[in-house]
């Protein structure tokens, strides 16, 4: 027996069930190791991520199938490494071959349970694991309250990662008896345990196909393709697109300078401060939003309450929300600014002008929400300048959405009857956030059944057609339904707290939703994932003085309310352009483009469909490879060439709205 042959039997003599290691192992022995197990992670990993394509259309060429199924390869390959520099980091410090093979285990079950989690994560929300997105819901205090899994998921993950560290060490074990049996010259002759032959054979051409392939479809702009492999985490593209066309046609070497998000940029804002006169009327503002309300859950079965109020009222019947999720929804609506301006927001802590403004002119700003307002980061944003004791969204632990909403009316009813005995008369803008409609649905029961009682994540990223979807569909629609019930229940006592008080014919009172949500519809469920009509149409129901009833079928949006708002209480209106991008809700355009928002993204509707373009596009020409046009359905769109053309204008008008309140350091 060689030498080799001899350290590699004394190396691994313990785990595979032979004497315990009396030596270490060579530097050959832990390089063939760590090869195995990269291997290991390898294969395990592509059938895992496999899962990223559990929902991919039936009908896709092979050529891209190849493709997509190389580039996964790939990925995996890439994010293989990270297990294998663990396993160097532990041998460096634990010179043990028997615990260094058993944490090594652990390390490659931890790797492939965040590539199991990414599927799941992406089939819901369109992002992966570790997109800014997740990891701001991960990190930011707050967030427990919007994210809210349940036990069975826990108890699914854990199952998981245990099944996958047991499976882990048990292929450890046996590819440790494998080369036991093996001398030098029979590792040295076999083809698939020789490292080098592995990558320059396998993973080298695998790579080198993929690319090429990305980059013909990236000239071509072959949107099918480009758009099969965004599932895949970690797929590195040629945009060899960006330097021949130029090439091909000189007029795209001079594209419009059209930076959404710049990265050297400063909040410019606002360019004009609105002034409430001091002879104005000082009318209360009462601002109650119900989270995940979406527009066709607003009748007079679901929501009897307001309904009723809504008799009253302006109601705006095609109305969106200013994106997708409740953070771009609640600022878009507050600030008057497209989603985009988000982040320089939060940067510099900037309170909105509606808020600054009533705040100067005397106003009393309070915040109820059974949401946290630290997750989004509202207390950093929207009410960085209000009083820690006018916001109320702290309640004993244990409680779930429901219970707040009724401890929220509760605190609302007292607050209302202080204002009466202390005779306060001060004019108050109160905002309310009822959390009851957001996932997961909680509700103290009702007429809806069958209704889930709590969410099966899991089921719900793995479940996407057939008999089996429409029974999930429904039974979560009619829990989401009763919590819509019953948020209507607390809204219908605050609005009876108004007029009870004798508040209600003095205030402009506004019910909304902060964004929409789906059942898959158009193919996701929730929210934050699109920009379909589910997701970002919401009822917008406005009554106060001088507020004529009626009907409006004409396209409105949030990014309307702050500058409406502002004008009706006095502001001078040639001053919107200086401090808001919405219009007048009261006398909006007959037709007009709306801009709604992401995380990393912005979308336009418009007349020819609606555009999802990132936040770092830079311009129309990067935009035709970049973007994406769906229509209402969220059906993509193929002649999206065509339909930027078309839309030119429109887009050119959005950039520079994105841009207008920042400047360029």
């Amino acid at each position: 027996m060689s030498d080799h042959s001899q350290n590699l039997d004394v190396a691994v003599g313990g785990l595979a069930g032979g004497p315990p290691a009396r030596s270490a192992p060579s530097r050959g022995d832990l390089g063939h190791a760590l090869f195995r197990l990269w291997m290991l992670n390898v294969l395990a990993g592509t059938l895992v991520g496999s899962l990223w394509f559990f929902d991919a259309p039936v009908d896709r060429a092979p050529w891209i199938r190849v493709y997509v199924s190389l580039a996964l390869v790939s990925s995996v390959a890439v994010l293989a490494l990270v297990p294998g520099a663990a396993f160097l980091v532990i041998w460096r410090w634990i010179r043990s071959w028997r615990l260094a093979c058993l944490l090594a285990g652990f390390v490659g079950a931890w790797f492939l349970a965040i590539l199991y989690t990414d599927t799941i994560v992406y089939r819901l929300l369109r992002y992966h694991f570790f997109d800014s997105a997740v990891l701001n819901v991960v990190l930011t205090k707050g967030s427990g309250d919007s994210i809210i899994l349940g036990a069975y998921v826990w108890e699914t993950a854990g199952l998981v990662i245990g099944g996958l560290t047991l499976i882990q060490c048990l292929c450890s074990a046996w590819f440790a008896r494998r080369i036991q049996g093996l001398n030098e010259e029979g590792v040295r002759g076999n083809l698939f345990l020789q490292p080098k032959t592995v990558v320059v054979l396998g993973l080298l051409p695998t790579l080198l196909f993929s690319q090429s392939v990305s980059a013909a479809a990236d000239v071509a702009q072959h949107r099918e393709a480009l758009r099969a492999i965004q599932p895949i985490p970690v797929v590195p593209r040629v945009r060899l697109g960006q330097i021949i066309e130029p090439l091909l046609d000189p007029e795209a070497a001079r594209p419009p300078e059209m930076d959404l998000l710049p990265v050297d940029a400063k909040l410019d804002w606002p360019h004009e401060r609105p002034q409430l006169p001091a002879d104005a009327p000082r009318h209360n503002v009462f601002v109650c939003v119900l989270d995940s309300w979406r527009r066709d859950m607003f009748d007079p079965e679901l929501t009897p309450n307001i309904s009723a109020f809504a008799e009253g009222a302006r109601v705006f019947e095609d109305h969106l929300s200013g994106g997708n999720g409740t953070r771009y929804g609640l600022f878009t609506m507050l600030y008057g600014l497209h989603g985009s301006y988000w982040f320089p927001v939060l940067a510099q802590r900037r309170a909105p002008v509606l808020v600054e403004a009533m705040q100067a002119a005397g106003y009393d700003v309070r915040v109820f929400s059974s949401a946290s307002m630290s997750f989004p980061e509202f207390r950093e944003t929207a009410w960085v300048g209000v009083d820690d004791q006018s916001i109320l969204d702290s309640f004993p632990p244990g409680l779930v959405s429901y219970q707040k909403d009724e401890l929220l009316a509760e605190a609302f009813d007292g607050w209302m009857e202080r204002r009466r005995v202390t005779r306060d008369e001060r004019p108050f803008f109160a905002f309310v956030l009822i959390d009851a409609p957001h996932q997961p649905y909680e509700n103290p029961g009702g007429p809806h059944s069958p209704a889930v009682e709590s969410l099966d994540y899991i089921e719900l990223g793995r479940t996407t057609e057939g008999p089996e979807l429409a029974g999930l569909q429904e039974r979560v629609i009619n829990a989401y339904k009763n919590s819509v019930m019953h948020a209507d229940q607390t809204a219908g006592r605050m609005l009876e707290t108004l007029q009870r008080a004798g508040e209600a014919e003095d205030t402009y009172t506004i019910v909304t939703g902060d964004h929409g949500e789906e059942f898959f519809e158009c193919g996701f469920w929730g929210h934050t994932s699109n920009f379909s009509p589910p997701q970002v149409q919401v009822p917008f129901i406005f009554r106060g003085p001088g507020i004529e009833p009626g009907r409006e079928s004409r396209p409105t949006s949030h990014l309307d309310f702050s500058s409406t708002m502002l004008e009706l209480l006095g502001a001078d209106p040639a001053a919107r352009g200086g401090y808001s991008l919405g219009a007048d809700l009261l006398d909006p355009p007959q037709s007009r483009e709306r801009v709604v928002a992401g995380w990393s993204d912005i979308g336009l509707w418009t007349e020819s469909g609606i555009f999802d373009i990132p936040l770092t596009a830079p311009g129309i020409g990067g935009w035709v490879q970049e973007l994406e046009c769906y229509d209402l359905p969220w059906n993509p769109v193929k002649d999206v060439a065509l339909r930027c053309r078309t839309e030119r204008s429109a887009l050119e008008k959005m950039a520079s709205e994105c841009t207008k309140f920042l400047k360029v350091r």
